[in-house]
């Protein structure tokens, strides 16, 4: 192993010497070809064929001239029956067959052969990371100067002169763009403005439940928007922005919320009015906080909107008390009564409220429950 490594590549015969010594040393077989390339060069001979002669010597077969023109001509991946990759490929989950894409044509087509379809996906995107997960597999990519590092399961971490988003785009975004998808819940946290929908989304995503933080209710309505409202079950909208309020009526307007079941809208900036709890006809459940600045003139007029919901099974309202609104005021404007003396400790104070819709077999049933600061109607519909 001394000789030099020109002289070496010359004859056949040294070459394989090399692989022998190798073999004998009991190495194990991707050390001896490090070793190997590192004597001889890395253009010498193909893994495939140190392989063959590894395993040849290894067995106690030493001749050097033996004849492969003979040997029939090596199986690779693409050779395997079609038939026999889709079996393969069913086992596979959805993370699994979106590698095989990337292997070639043939193999892309067997894995987009299986609509995949994930339990969850979460993106989160900011000025410092970028971190998704697939199912139960996480992806991380930090920004580090001007520079980013990404993480990936199972893979050594990779350096990139990038940034930090344009790099986790490159893995993340034909995952989505892939024929088909589906995805049970999608979640995007977006704490970064400058974000497009088109980055990463087609324009027609199949999500039966979205979940969307956001800056703006600009950037939450164009999310919302590359959802397929065919598809679309139950949306929770989310965000810590004051300009929200001015702007929200831009997400009653999308098809998706027009056709979806259940709607949340988690933030107190997104406070609505009384009237606007009209936009909410078409939904079974939903969520919100509502602005009531004068309980006694407000709390029957959301009865009366509600009577009319056909769809409804139940909502949640959320009172913030800024308007110096306590649940007393409440129950008082449904008529009902107020329950005298203290409550015994750790007891909050819920009121019952039971409404008979006229012309109508059905009953609202409030439930008032106090916060403090705050007051939670719970109201179902009953048939």
């Amino acid at each position: 192993m001394e000789m030099s490594s020109d002289f070496i590549k010359e004859d056949h015969h040294y070459i394989k010497t090399c692989i022998l010594y190798e073999v004998l040393q009991k190495k194990p077989i991707f050390d001896s070809y490090r070793n190997f390339r590192k004597t001889v060069g890395p253009d010498v001979m193909d893994y495939p064929d140190f392989q063959f002669w590894y395993y040849r010597f290894y067995h106690g077969s030493r001749d050097f001239d033996y004849d492969r023109s003979a040997d029939p001509e090596p199986k690779t991946l693409v050779d395997i029956p079609v038939v026999l990759m889709k079996k393969i490929a069913k086992y596979l989950d959805p993370v699994e067959r979106t590698r095989l894409r990337t292997m070639n044509h043939a193999i892309k087509n067997v894995a987009d052969s299986f609509p995949p379809v994930f339990r969850k996906i979460d993106i989160q995107v900011s000025n410092t990371y970028m971190i998704w997960s697939l199912n139960d597999k996480n992806f991380m990519c930090y920004k580090e100067g001007r520079r980013c590092s990404l993480h990936r399961p199972n893979c050594s971490i990779e350096k990139s002169e990038t940034c930090h988003i344009k790099k986790g785009l490159e893995y993340l975004a034909p995952l989505l763009k892939m024929p088909n998808i589906q995805v049970n819940l999608l979640s995007l946290r977006l704490s970064k403005n400058t974000l497009n929908r088109n980055d990463f989304l087609p324009t027609s995503f199949n999500a039966k439940s979205v979940s969307i933080y956001g800056r703006n209710a600009n950037q939450m309505t164009q999310f919302l928007s590359a959802m397929n409202p065919e598809h679309l079950v139950s949306i929770c909208i989310d965000g810590s922005f004051s300009e929200f309020r001015p702007n929200y009526r831009m997400i009653f307007e999308t098809d998706q919320f027009k056709q979806a079941k259940r709607v949340e809208f988690q933030s107190a900036w997104s406070s609505f009015s009384v009237e606007d709890l009209t936009n909410f006809s078409q939904l079974k459940r939903f969520k919100c906080h509502v602005r009531a600045a004068n309980a006694f003139q407000d709390v029957p007029r959301i009865r009366d909107i509600l009577c009319t919901f056909e769809e409804l099974k139940s909502c949640e309202l959320i009172f913030k008390g800024e308007w110096n609104t306590s649940i007393r005021d409440f129950a008082q404007a449904l008529g009902e009564e107020i329950p005298i003396g203290p409550l015994p400790q750790g007891k909050v104070l819920t009121i019952t409220h039971r409404y008979r819709i006229p012309e109508s077999n059905a009953r609202l049933v409030f439930k008032l429950k106090d916060g403090g600061n705050w007051c939670r109607f719970v109201i179902r519909r009953i048939r």
